[in-house]
């Protein structure tokens, strides 16, 4: 699952893997979780797109559900209506729902918290507040461990390891805090 803010709205997605049995049925849960979806406030609809899977037999499943804002997705997240149409699909399919974050990039942290276009200097900037301290810390914390490999694994695990702590705790940490 993933979610990120564009101009036009707030887009979630949704990746399911399927068995070639449960494509259909798990098509027409799709299409009644979409005119569900349509009574709630700020919906603006939902893309499918399906793909063979590369390793087993079945399908790959890509759904984007589209809201005006983060707040309007979220109350149909939460809804009481999707959920009866989860818990339906889980039972009919033999089926479960399964979701992780994948943000698009540094700017779905700004964008989410306001109504207006983040100008991507600003987001250069908070990115690059973020990235400084953190690769400080990292080459003075890790130098006896990540200081003993060869220089281009070095790297590759240092880049691991500043791109999860700056992406996933301090940019939406300082989006938060100059949100302003």
């Amino acid at each position: 699952m993933a979610s990120r803010s564009t101009g036009e709205g707030f887009i979630y997605t949704f990746k399911s893997e399927l068995s070639g049995s449960q494509l259909n049925d798990f098509k027409k849960i799709q299409e009644r979780m979409n005119h569900a979806a349509m009574k709630f406030e700020g919906y603006l609809g939902q893309e499918l797109s399906f793909s063979p899977h590369p390793l087993r037999d079945g399908y790959r499943c890509t759904a984007r559900v589209k809201f005006m804002s983060l707040q309007f997705c979220l109350a149909w997240l939460d809804s009481t209506e999707r959920r009866k149409l989860l818990n339906e699909a889980e039972t009919s399919l033999d089926y479960k729902y399964h979701s992780l974050l994948e943000p698009h990039s540094f700017d779905q942290w700004l964008d989410s918290r306001k109504g207006i276009q983040t100008p991507v200097w600003k987001i250069n900037l908070l990115v690059w507040l973020a990235l400084y301290p953190s690769v400080m810390v990292l080459i003075v914390s890790g130098q006896s461990v990540l200081g003993v490999l060869r220089l281009p694994l070095n790297m590759l695990n240092s880049n691991a390891i500043t791109v999860a702590v700056t992406g996933w705790w301090f940019v939406p940490w300082l989006s938060r805090l100059y949100s302003g």
